[in-house]
């Protein structure tokens, strides 16, 4: 076997123009090559539309929902991407951070100069807690905990209780507590069942 056939067995091809020199004395790779990564900086081209978006926000949102929130494509409209920013994230001092420093840059990474402009919408706070309103208000979280093997349900809220049904990981259920206090500031206490 020579080099050249031992090297193109473990050297994947890189494109067309890609070559393997040989000499007596050295070995000599020349190539171009793409470098492919997966994930949200994949070199897989998406158009920019709502789909798109919200597939790319999908690697930053266990993040959010660690802290108690998520993200929500609204609109996607002539180069303008408008977002909401649900639960603990939508009236934390922090969220315009969030939304420039993380948010912003991820979708301006993936999608460059077709991003205009990413517009922050405002989500209403202070609905009365009920089992519906607070079960309805998590499923914005649903689809995280699902992915993580997990359910959330609301079981019953006395007084400033909300009892909670939820199976998953700690920090997931931390978030669950945050969102649910925040949008619902008569609930004082979140506690868990199996």
């Amino acid at each position: 076997m020579t080099m050249a056939s031992l090297y193109s067995q473990i050297i994947p091809p890189f494109s067309p123009n890609s070559r393997i020199q040989v000499s007596s004395s050295s070995l000599s790779l020349k190539f171009s090559r793409r470098v492919v990564k997966s994930g949200l900086y994949s070199a897989e081209h998406l158009d920019l539309n709502a789909q798109n978006v919200d597939k790319v926000l999908d690697d930053v949102r266990p993040y959010l929902i660690a802290d108690g929130g998520n993200i929500d494509v609204v609109s996607v409209d002539d180069g303008i991407v408008s977002l909401k920013l649900q639960g603990a994230c939508g009236s934390c001092p922090s969220s315009t951070t969030t939304m420039k420093m993380g948010v912003e840059r991820v979708l301006k990474e993936k999608f460059g100069d077709a991003i205009k402009d990413i517009s922050q919408v405002d989500e209403s706070q202070g609905q009365a807690a009920t089992v519906d309103s607070v079960n309805a208000h998590l499923d914005i979280l649903r689809p995280a905990i699902d992915n993580y093997g997990g359910s959330v349900q609301v079981i019953s809220i006395v007084g400033g209780d909300c009892l909670v049904k939820y199976i998953g990981p700690p920090t997931i259920g931390s978030g669950i507590q945050a969102a649910i206090k925040e949008r619902f500031p008569d609930v004082l206490n979140v506690h868990f069942i199996t």
